[in-house]
């Protein structure tokens, strides 16, 4: 049975600016003493008026100088309600808040994230861009419900136009804030391509049909919200001097809504407290912009500026490897991650036959490591560029006996039984919410058919009526005959029923929903599947009574549905789990693990294979800031695997080990069997897309006219040709290197390819050079052939590539 993630609670409205102190009870360590901070971190606790960058890398005690800035700014007689602390995860905020409250006992300071922020402004001024107080926040599974909806009403081929691909380009368009408005007049007056064209019309009618759900999206909560601020400078104006001193952890991960947001609240009063990596900005595929924290100190003319340089996670010899690593990028503020503790032992290369080969190998590790007594189950993480290759090491885990979580926010939420016992909650919340009347109507089945769901929504939308209502009066309906009118309206009746115990405590209305609504009847009396259905569907019950029982009976369904629709990949890591924790790299921001794996570190997987074909070197330093947060996870041990091929599709391909690899000093352990550099002659794009798995993402062109200058690379570390590798295994010996000693990349060979440079393939045929660099051994040349519409790319070494004049 698949036990669901414990969901926060939703920080106050603005109305209860509080922080919840029963889990400051519940064991959060009380304060430190301001011995206990570095220099710089004093510097920053204690800086108060006007902007205030902090430039905090990984292990740096960020979130303590966060909170310990807040408790001084009330030492200093600073209202704590005008003091706001906003970040990104449910699980940063929670960290915060507890710290918080240890901090200051009975102290109003509002924590929130920036999506629960938005939420309780526009449940409490939404009316402006027409939303009721109740709306829903829609997922990805309802999202696309409503989308093809609206795809069948504009006679759009959802087969043509798949609609996570056009919401995909909805949620950018949102996160650059183009309203539907703004999109179709963008549209009217430059050149777009045919996905425009659709989503010309089709986003206009998607903005439509949620605003008839009263539903929001994602992305549509900060939308709207900065939508808010724009058109009301009375509203603005007021929440900022509200909010008059605003502290933002993670900025380098803000898009232009969130950026925009902030800058709003901080105008009148610009005591704005930043902090962030630009090493650590990750969301680029999302519409995060690295230049956000780039220029905050022309945004915020006499900003103060602090690094904090000092790690206190990892050992010395893991920061080496990751100085090494992100010194390679160009767009960045040049700092140094300065060790505390021991030097530890060297991080290792692990080289291995193929995906499953890898992930044995890190299951027995683990499994031998944990009888011995080294390090337990729980100590373990193994993160991963896409999620397919969570699978063979979910077996070899299960092979092993080792306990294993994978982190994945909505895999609980998103199981059919779940999500019909929600949209029985959604419906009784929000009545005009018309994806959760569609899924709710006929589970279990009452014999409404689709055709008079359809009729029955159509009425509703005719008519200006909330959902219930419609079903009440279902006879009127055009075409809805008289049997189904009836069974409609007797779905309607369980909701009315229902509706009079939603407001008391989650977890009895829960249950009483499964009861009333035959759902745990029909799960009951199904097979060993629908068995399975009910106890995932009683797990709800006790997530809710969870949620009750940390909101000391301050709880409601509205805050119950909000904070299960706000859950991150990270917020369902349990710490004392007892378990290894699967993740992506992208889901590990923010936390920390004695050891850690880094698989499947390859060209076209890490860097993805995107970031290549793109030839944007923005892209790949997106890609080895990545890497260089997965690296920064491990607090004593750090292992990054690599295969000679691997299986996709049924099919073996061949695997070229990632130039990151070179970038970093590392004990290579070669179980490969073969070439200690896995070195083959092939063609990477015979490295297919195949494990493009995560959304289609169109990646924001990069370049804006305000783009900061680069920051030079500190002395001593920069280019690839500067990197060393130390080689510890006999083949590495047998293949002519040297052991411990600086082992120096050339420059540039004999096959050294220029850009503009006409070379000949033997199969096609004559083509130009339009892009190299890696090492000399795995130096990569990007050729685009006569006839062709992309350029191909080659191991230069390995290829058979002929320079022609």
């Amino acid at each position: 049975m698949s036990r669901p993630p414990r969901p926060r609670p939703p920080q106050p409205s603005p109305e209860e600016l509080s922080v919840d102190h029963s889990r400051a009870a519940a064991g959060v360590d009380r304060p430190e003493t301001p011995d206990d901070l570095t220099p710089p971190q004093r510097a920053a606790v204690e800086h108060f008026r006007g902007p205030l960058l902090v430039l905090a890398g990984p292990g740096s005690g960020k979130t303590r100088v966060i909170t310990r800035r807040i408790a001084r700014l009330v030492e200093r007689g600073v209202d704590p309600r005008q003091i706001l602390a906003i970040t990104f995860t449910n699980k940063a905020a929670g960290e915060m808040a507890d710290r918080v409250a240890a901090l200051l006992p009975g102290t109003r300071v509002w924590v929130s994230t920036f999506h629960r922020f938005c939420s309780r402004l526009l449940r409490r001024y939404g009316q402006a861009v027409g939303l009721k107080e109740n709306f829903s926040i829609y997922d990805t599974a309802d999202q696309t419900a409503l989308l093809r909806r609206v795809l069948s009403e504009k006679d759009v081929d959802a087969a043509a136009y798949p609609p996570g691909q056009l919401l995909n380009r909805i949620g950018r368009a949102k996160n650059e804030m183009l309203t539907a408005e703004r999109f179709r007049l963008k549209f009217e007056h430059e050149v777009g391509d045919h996905i425009e064209a659709v989503l010309a019309k089709v986003y206009p009618a998607y903005q439509k049909a949620l605003l008839d759900s009263n539903a929001v999206d994602f992305d549509d909560l900060l939308l709207h919200a900065v939508t808010l601020l724009e058109d009301s400078p009375e509203l603005r104006e007021h929440l900022d001097d509200r909010h008059r001193f605003i502290l933002v952890d993670e900025y380098q991960d803000t898009n232009l809504a969130q950026y925009q947001l902030v800058k709003a609240l901080s105008q009148d009063h610009p005591n704005l407290c930043a902090t962030g990596d630009p090493d650590q900005s990750i969301y680029g595929w999302r519409g995060a912009k690295i230049e956000n924290i780039l220029r905050f100190e022309r945004d915020y003319p006499g900003a103060k500026a602090i690094r904090l340089e000092e790690n206190f996670r990892s050992t010395g010899a893991i920061l080496f490897a990751a100085d090494e690593l992100i010194a390679n990028n160009v767009h960045r503020k040049a700092k140094k991650l300065i060790g505390v503790g021991e030097e530890g032992e060297a991080p290792r290369r692990l080289y291995c036959r193929d995906g499953r080969h890898e992930a044995d190998l890190i299951a027995e590790e683990i499994h031998d490591a944990a009888h011995a007594g080294k390090y337990k189950p729980a100590d373990v993480a193994v993160f991963y560029r896409v999620n397919s290759l969570s699978r063979e090491l979910e077996l070899a885990m299960s092979r092993r006996g080792v306990p294993y979580q994978v982190a994945a926010g909505t895999a609980f939420y998103d199981r059919m039984e779940v999500k019909d016992t929600l949209a029985y909650l959604k419906l009784l919340a929000n009545p005009d919410d018309r994806v959760a009347f569609a899924r709710a109507v006929n589970k279990p089945k009452r014999g409404v058919g689709n055709t008079t769901q359809h009729r029955v929504l159509n009425f509703a939308d005719a008519h200006g009526l909330d959902m219930l209502e419609a079903a009440r009066r279902a006879g009127e309906a055009s075409g809805v005959s008289k049997r189904a009118a009836t069974l409609v309206g007797r779905f309607a009746a369980v909701i009315d029923a229902l509706s009079e115990k939603a407001h008391g405590p989650v977890a009895p209305l829960v249950r009483a929903v499964l009861d009333e609504s035959g759902l745990a009847k029909a799960w009951a009396e199904g097979d060993e599947e629908e068995m399975q259905r009910l106890a995932n569907a009683d797990e709800l019950v006790t997530a809710a009574a969870q949620y009750d029982h940390e909101q000391q009976g301050a709880g409601s369904l509205d805050g119950f549905l909000e904070t299960t629709a706000l859950l991150a990949d990270s917020d369902t890591v349990e710490p004392e789990s007892g378990r290894v924790t699967l993740m992506t790299l992208h889901a590990a921001k923010g936390l920390e693990f004695p050891v850690v794996y880094v698989v499947g570190v390859e060209q076209n997987l890490l860097p993805h294979e995107r970031s290549l074909r793109s030839h944007d070197g923005r892209e790949i330093e997106e890609e080895r800031r990545l890497l260089f947060v997965g690296v920064t996870r491990a607090m004593k041990k750090l292992t990054v695997t690599h295969t000679r091929k691997r299986e996709v599709r049924g099919r073996p391909q061949h695997c070229v080990p990632s130039d990151f690899l070179t970038e970093m000093t590392l004990d290579l352990d070669d179980r490969s069997g073969g070439d200690a550099w896995g070195s083959a002659g092939y063609d990477i794009e015979d490295f297919s897309q195949d494990y493009d798995d995560s959304p289609e993402w169109e990646h924001p062109q990069a370049g804006e006219s305000d783009e900061p200058e680069p920051t030079e690379r500190p002395a001593g570390v920069g280019s690839l040709t500067q990197n060393k590798l130390r080689l510890t295994t006999a083949a590495g010996l047998l293949n002519g290197e040297t052991t411990g000693a600086a082992v120096p990349v050339r420059e540039e060979g004999p096959l050294g390819f220029k850009v503009g440079q006409t070379v000949r393939h033997p199969r096609y045929g004559l083509g130009t050079v339009t892009h190299s660099d890696g090492s000399a051994r795995n130096r990569r040349v990007s050729v685009l052939f006569e006839d062709a519409e992309n350029p191909k790319t080659f191991v230069a070494s390995k290829a058979p590539l002929q320079p022609v004049g």
